[in-house]
This record gives C-alpha cells, sequence and structure tokens, in this order.
C-alpha cells in the first residue's frame, strides 16, 4: 500500500547544515514546523519486491542501471527504481536517494557515528513506514544511550562542534557554528528555537553528509526488516569442502573447509602473481564470513556467505597492496559413496570361503577386487537372477544383499 511521507528535502535548514550559512526567514520557520508535524508530505514510492534464490553475496546489484548480475551463472536481470530486493539471506532496497531507507541510513549514522546495524535500520524504516515523523525519529535515536554515551551532556555549542565532527568528518566554520547555536538557543533573527533533533537531522540530510555516504549506499541499502529475523543457521551446518575459482581481476583458483567445528580455512592460488595463499577464520551464524588468506609475499580477503541450500560459497575478494578485484563462487563437493566396498562385504562373508586361494571351488576366486569385477557377469548370473549359488544358500545370502550386488553390476560395477 502506498503511503505519504514527509519531504524533507523541502527544509532550507537541510541545504545549510553543512554550508555555515543561513537567514531567518517564514520559509524556513515553516518547514520547521511542517517537520514537526508532517505538513509536507510525499508518496512513498512503490514497494516492488523482487525475488533471487541466492545469497546477496552471488550479485552484483548496479542501481546505476538498474541491473542484478549473477556472479556464477552471468544472468543479467533488470529491476525497477527504487526497488526492494529479496535475496535468500538479506533485504536490499534500491531507495536511496530522498527515499525512506536512505534517510533513515544517514540519519542512523549522522546519530551514531557508525554504520547502522541491519536489525535497528529497519526498525527506523519501520517507524517512518507507519507515521513517525521525522523529528520524533531523529527525537528517538538523541533520547538512546548510545547518543548519550557518543556526545555526553554537552552544551550547544559542543554539541554542534560534535555533530561536524561526527557527520561531515570536519571542524566547523565559524558561520556555520554561529547559524546553528542561533537556532538552538533561540538568538538568530525571528528568535524561532529548533530541537536538536531537527539540527541532527538537518545535518544528516545536507548535501554534504549525502557526499559523504553516497558511495557506501550507491547500490543498494540492506536491513533486516521489522518483525523479521537474521539467517541463524549454525557454521556447523557448513560442514564440508568447496572448490571454486576467481573471477575479475584475477583466474585462481580456491578450495574452502568449513570443519565439524564449524572453522572456514581457505587455500587460493593467484594466477596473477603466482603464489598459493591460506587462512582460517570463523563464520557467523547464517554463513557470512570475511577470509585474511597470506603467503608468498601477497594477501587477500575474501568476503562471502555460504548458502545451504544451493551448496554454494560466493563473494567477492581483493588483493592487499593492489587495486585487483573481483567475485569467487566454490560449489559444495559431492561426497561420493564408494558402493564396491559394501559388495565387497557381502561376497567376503557368503562365497569367499568356498572361492579363496586356498579352496576355489569350480576354480573360481572371488578373494580380491579384481578377481571380484572379473567375475561380475558370473556372479550376476548364478547369485543374482537364478540364485542357485551360494550352493545351497549355506552362508545365507539375504535377498536384499542379492539386491544390491545385482543394482552394482547393472549400473556398471562402480567404484
Amino acid at each position: 500500500m502506498k503511503q505519504e511521507r514527509i519531504l524533507a528535502s523541502v527544509l532550507v535548514l537541510l541545504a545549510l547544515a553543512g554550508c555555515g550559512a543561513g537567514t531567518d526567514s517564514s520559509s524556513t520557520a515553516a518547514t520547521a514546523s511542517q517537520l514537526r508535524q508532517g505538513g509536507v508530505r510525499m508518496d512513498a514510492g512503490p514497494a516492488v519486491n523482487t525475488t533471487f534464490s541466492g545469497n546477496l553475496s552471488q550479485y552484483t546489484i548496479s542501481n546505476a542501471s538498474l541491473t542484478v548480475t549473477d556472479n556464477v551463472s552471468g544472468q543479467v536481470q533488470a529491476v525497477p527504481a527504487r526497488a526492494l530486493l529479496q535475496f535468500a539471506d538479506a533485504t536490499v532496497s534500491l531507495d536511496v536517494d530522498d527515499g525512506i531507507p536512505g534517510q533513515m541510513y544517514r540519519l542512523y549514522q549522522a546519530a551514531f557515528n557508525r554504520v547502522p546495524d541491519l536489525a535497528g535500520l529497519g526498525a527506523q524504516i519501520n517507524g517512518m513506514n507507519n507515521g513517525l515523523s521525522l523529528e520524533q525519529i531523529a527525537q528517538n535515536f538523541i533520547d538512546s544511550r548510545e547518543f548519550s554515551d557518543t556526545y555526553g551532556a554537552l552544551n550547544n555549542t559542543a554539541f554542534v562542534t560534535q555533530l561536524y565532527a561526527n557527520v561531515l568528518k570536519r571542524a566547523p566554520d565559524a558561520a556555520g557554528l554561529a547559524f546553528h547555536v542561533g537556532n538552538l538557543e533561540g538568538t538568530n533573527p525571528g528568535g524561532r528555537v529548533l530541537s536538536r533533533a531537527i539540527v541532527l537531522f538537518g545535518f544528516s540530510e545536507s548535501a554534504e553528509n549525502k557526499a559523504l555516504v553516497a558511495d557506501k549506499i550507491r547500490n543498494g541499502i540492506e536491513y533486516i526488516p521489522f518483525g523479521s529475523s537474521a539467517p541463524s543457521t549454525p557454521a556447523t551446518a557448513f560442514t564440508a569442502n568447496y572448490n571454486g575459482s576467481l573471477s575479475g581481476g584475477d583466474s585462481g583458483t580456491l578450495a574452502l573447509t568449513v570443519d565439524a567445528n564449524g572453522a572456514l580455512i581457505g587455500a587460493l592460488h593467484s594466477a596473477a602473481f603466482n603464489v598459493d595463499m591460506n587462512g582460517v577464520t570463523g563464520i557467523a551464524a547464517g554463513g557470512r564470513f570475511v577470509l585474511d588468506l597470506s603467503g608468498g609475499g601477497h594477501t587477500a580477503t575474501l568476503s562471502g556467505s555460504f548458502n545451504l541450500a544451493s551448496g554454494l560459497a560466493t563473494g567477492t575478494w581483493t588483493y592487499g597492496g593492489s587495486t585487483a578485484v573481483g567475485t569467487f563462487f566454490a560449489n559444495k563437493k559431492v561426497q561420493v559413496v564408494l558402493r564396491f566396498p559394501q559388495v565387497q562385504a557381502i561376497i567376503n562373508q557368503r562365497c569367499v570361503s568356498c572361492h579363496s586361494a586356498s579352496l576355489a571351488n569350480g576354480g573360481v576366486r572371488l578373494d580380491t577386487e579384481a578377481l571380484i569385477r572379473g567375475q561380475a557377469a558370473r556372479i550376476n548370473q548364478v547369485a543374482v537372477q537364478s540364485t542357485i549359488m551360494p550352493q545351497g544358500n549355506v552362508t545365507g545370502m539375504t535377498a536384499d544383499e542379492r539386491a544390491i550386488i545385482g543394482k552394482w553390476i547393472s549400473d556398471g560395477t562402480p567404484p
């Protein structure tokens, strides 16, 4: 269902947050009031859902071209603008500019001076989608313990100075500092008093902060939708050997082993450097990992995840001190069940007592693998089809055992 939301971009305050200039105007006062009460509203846009069967790490998202590329198959799928993408282990929004996900990501990072945690970001997006105003969301951040720990009990001048440092990563210019402190204290022309929540949101939505954050969210914002939870598959569930290769700036090979304790052991051969690199790390619940490898004077970092359903490990790689980058994938090695040992065990128990080096009735010996394979057709004739052997069935060969031998022979006597 489409919902209307506050259009924050109309706020002159937002444009002035990093520039250090501003004048009192009725429009600024009006928009501050509208921010508090939701007076200016916008359509939140369609909640388009496009679903992908693989983990997020299996794909490359391009918001510029509105495509999602499967790094394993090479298939490219077009997606709508501002789409909501659902992967096997993640939700990603392409609404990164003036939509709610983009606004909440920037506000979250501005408030806490860190990348948002996925569940917390989802909760804030849900709040906006369900009627909270921008000022209410910003005030919730200010009222939190983490905000208090980050900013402390600061006066207005120190508070604004800290916003410049944490949000814009610089010291304030004199005019900008005076402007924002004046808004907080009501000493600017007009005497309006703005809350710290409004000033915080002004910094987060400033053109300067948008430019600082743009590269981090350009190709989508990942979050955990409110009411859902992150994948929790234990690391030990991925226990197996995975073999694969690199693509992009190197065409090397990759071997990953998840041991019974959930440790990830990696071995990478770089074709570009002709060196082997190795590393060990842990796996987070749900299957994500970051693996650092080294060897031959080089280092590499793999960032990716395991998909239990597909048996794939996928992700991206980088080399230390190099601009080379790319993707990787590795398939879970199929465990081949050996069938001959079961057949040999039956024959040893039921037949070898009469068909061995010491006693070879009818000149037939069955006491080695080569001899059993050499006599497969005869065994099939007398022990499976006619069941005349073992003679009188004195050793008690069962119908199930005869069926196992017969299936092994009909399948071409596999290992």
